[in-house]
C-alpha cells in the first residue's frame, strides 16, 4: 500500500481516496476495500492517468455507479476509477441525423441512465424508455449492452468512444462493434481492454406524453416484479440461450435460499439481495451454491451478470 501511495501521489493530483470501502459505493452495499479510488473528470485527464498506471504496472479498472460489480472481501489492490465531471455531460442540443427525423446526441460514460432518460423526455426523443428505473451509468450500460422489455442499448447506438490502454482516443461506428446479449466487443483488437468514455445515440422524435407513459409503465413493471426496497445488483445471472435464469432457479427450489445475510429474493429469484450486512463472501458463496444446484437440476451452468473484481 505504501508503495502504491507514493507512486500514485507522484503523478495524480485529482480527487483521490485511500483504502475506500466499496460497500459504501456498490448497490449491493457489500464488498471489500479498494486500495485507491480516484475520480477522473475529463478525457485528457483520464488518458494521462491510464498511461501512468500502465507505465508503473499498477492494476486499475474504471467502474460505473456500482450497480453491477462486487469487490471480494479481501479487497482490490489497485486503483478503481470513477468517471465524473465532463464524463457526466449530455453534449449540446440533438442533431438531425436523417430524413426520418431521427436525432443524435452524444453522452458521456459517467452520465446516469436516470439523467439521460429524463433528458430524453424533456427533448421529446424516444428509444431509451426501456432504461427507466435502471440505476447504472451509460458507460456500464454500453459495456454490458443493457436491455429490458425487449429492447437493448445496441438498438439506438450510432457510435462508441473509447480510450485504449495506451491513452489514445477512438470513435468507433456501430457497424464496427459486435453487440450480443449483455456484451459489447469492438472489432479492432487494439481496443481490447479499452474504456468506454462516451456514446452517440440515434433517437426518434415522439410526444412527451407517450414517452412518459412508456417510462412509467416500465418503472411500474419493475416495482411489481423486482425487490427494489433492498440492496441488490439487479439481475444477478445472465439468461441462458432459450431460457431464463429465474425460471431455472425457481424450478430448482432455491427461492429464499440464504448464505449468511445474502438471500435469493422471494420476489424475483434472479436477484441476490443483501438483507442486512451480507459480506462479499456471503454473496459469492450463495452465487456458487445457486450455480451448482441449478446445474445439478438442469445441466445448465448459470453465468453471473455481476462482475466480480
Amino acid at each position: 500500500m505504501m508503495e502504491l501511495q507514493q507512486t500514485l501521489s507522484s503523478f495524480w493530483t485529482g480527487t483521490l481516496s485511500w483504502d475506500f470501502s466499496m460497500a459504501d459505493y456498490c448497490t449491493m452495499k457489500s464488498g471489500g476495500r479498494a486500495a485507491a479510488l480516484v475520480v477522473a473528470t475529463s478525457g485528457p485527464e483520464l488518458s494521462g492517468l491510464i498511461v501512468r498506471l500502465e507505465e508503473n504496472s499498477i492494476r486499475w479498472r474504471v467502474i460505473g455507479r456500482g450497480s453491477n460489480i462486487l469487490i471480494p472481501t479481501e479487497g482490490y489492490d489497485g486503483v478503481l476509477i470513477i468517471l465524473g465531471g465532463d464524463f457526466c455531460a449530455i453534449a449540446g442540443d440533438p442533431v438531425l441525423s436523417g430524413d426520418d427525423g431521427r436525432q443524435t446526441i452524444r453522452v458521456g460514460a459517467g452520465c446516469s441512465a436516470a439523467k439521460l432518460v429524463g433528458w430524453s423526455v424533456v427533448h421529446q426523443l424516444s428509444g431509451l424508455e426501456f432504461m427507466a428505473g435502471i440505476p447504472g451509468s451509460i458507460g456500464g450500460a454500453v459495456f454490458m449492452n443493457a436491455g429490458a422489455w425487449g429492447s437493448e442499448i445496441a438498438d439506438v447506438i450510432e457510435k462508441v468512444s473509447f480510450i485504449d490502454r495506451r491513452g489514445r482516443f477512438h470513435d468507433v461506428g456501430r457497424e464496427d462493434i459486435e453487440f450480443s446479449y449483455r456484451r459489447m466487443r469492438p472489432g479492432d483488437q487494439a481496443l481490447e481492454g479499452a474504456v468506454v468514455v462516451g456514446a452517440t445515440f440515434s433517437l426518434r422524435p415522439d410526444s412527451k406524453r407517450r414517452i412518459i407513459e412508456r417510462c412509467r409503465s416500465h418503472v411500474a413493471g419493475r416495482r411489481r416484479k423486482q425487490p427494489l426496497n433492498v440492496a441488490s445488483a439487479g439481475s444477478f445471472f445472465k439468461n441462458p440461450p432459450g431460457d431464463s435464469a429465474g425460471r431455472l432457479i425457481e424450478a430448482a427450489g432455491l427461492k429464499g435460499l440464504r448464505k449468511g445475510q445474502a438471500m435469493v429474493s422471494p420476489k424475483h429469484v434472479n436477484f441476490i439481495v443483501n438483507t442486512g450486512r451480507a459480506s462479499a463472501d456471503d454473496i459469492v458463496e450463495l452465487m456458487r451454491e445457486v450455480q451448482e444446484r441449478v446445474y445439478r437440476f438442469s445441466g445448465v451452468r448459470l453465468e453471473p451478470e455481476v462482475h466480480l473484481l
